[in-house]
């Protein structure tokens, strides 16, 4: 925005999710399109600028579900073999530990029993069994909800004798715990999102804070503006995802609301570099002449010498 000043008035567009032609899968109510009654249009010397001036959304979506990737769970006890799954839903570690040893249970019909306990001064989750025989954790497998229970990406094994303790922080988020706000149909080469390392249509990246079932706004200080490649603007797409785009924020049918300033700015024209190529001749010719002309004094003052030698 330094570089750029506007031209004319704001544009302030409000965008209520329910308003929009639904374009988001299954009802996850994470996108829509908003068509203009009428087209925005930038003049030939202007630019258009995007930006996020605020939202409010619902803390509607699960934290663990099969969207989110992580509702899966294996494990291995005295040799068989358990593929389990978890419920959707949005846990806390607490519900979440005794979801997980409901179902893991449930799979072996009771032949062994675990005990779930979490550490809140330490966030670490401790977990044991009533027998002797190994129990094997598959969190080496996709889908799993390691990171909710604080472990890593490994196969861990524990029993009576030695528990199971958390070897990293838990995280009841699974690390989703911004949203991204998206506006698919608006060229820009401004942003640069780490998951691609490619241009991205990011506008907003919003922390949550974990409230379950309650609003959250957003209202920046200081909002990204994102300068736009079009001239024309007759419709906005809005996509809600996750860090990564393919994961959608699945608000079950929850209302979203957010609202947008567009911009009409001017660059400043950059001043292109004249080069006179027969000015440029001259100064070199010139350069050539001095270096002739003090070669030419040197001789005269080498010979001058030589003569008063003599």
């Amino acid at each position: 925005m330094d570089t750029f000043t506007k031209t004319r008035g704001s544009n302030y567009i409000t965008i209520r999710s329910r308003d929009l032609i639904n374009t988001s899968n299954n009802g996850n109510g994470n996108s829509g399109r908003f068509v203009l009654f009428q087209a925005i249009e930038a003049g030939e010397d202007e630019v258009i600028s995007v930006s996020l001036a605020s939202g409010t959304f619902p803390n509607s979506w699960y934290n663990l579900s099969a969207t989110n990737l992580n509702n899966l769970l294996t494990f291995i006890e005295n040799g068989t073999t358990y593929n389990t799954q978890i419920p959707d839903g949005n846990y806390n570690i607490t519900e979440l530990m005794a979801k997980i040893k409901n179902v893991m249970e449930t799979a072996n019909n009771g032949a062994v029993e675990y005990t779930f306990t979490y550490d809140e001064i330490n966030n670490q989750v401790r977990i044991i069994s009533n027998s002797q025989f190994i129990t094997t954790m598959k969190f080496s497998l996709p889908n799993s909800p390691r990171r909710m229970l604080g472990f890593t990406e490994a196969d861990i094994n524990f029993n009576s004798f030695s528990p199971l303790l958390s070897n990293r922080a838990v995280d009841i988020t699974d690390t989703q715990n911004s949203i991204y706000i998206r506006l698919p149909n608006l060229s820009n080469q401004k942003v640069i999102e780490s998951s691609t390392g490619r241009y991205s249509n990011i506008i907003a990246h919003i922390p949550v804070l974990f409230s379950r079932n309650s609003f959250f706004t957003y209202e920046p200080s200081n909002p990204f503006h994102m300068e736009l490649t079009q001239r024309t603007l007759s419709s906005i797409d809005v996509n809600i995802t996750y860090q990564n785009e393919d994961i959608p924020v699945n608000f079950n049918r929850g209302d979203w609301e957010i609202n947008i300033i567009v911009d009409f700015l001017k660059k400043p024209k950059s001043i292109a570099r004249q080069i006179n190529l027969h000015k440029n001749l001259i100064n070199k010719y010139d350069i050539y002449k001095k270096k002739e002309l003090d070669k030419e004094m040197r001789i005269t003052a080498l010979k001058n010498l030589k003569s008063l030698k003599k």
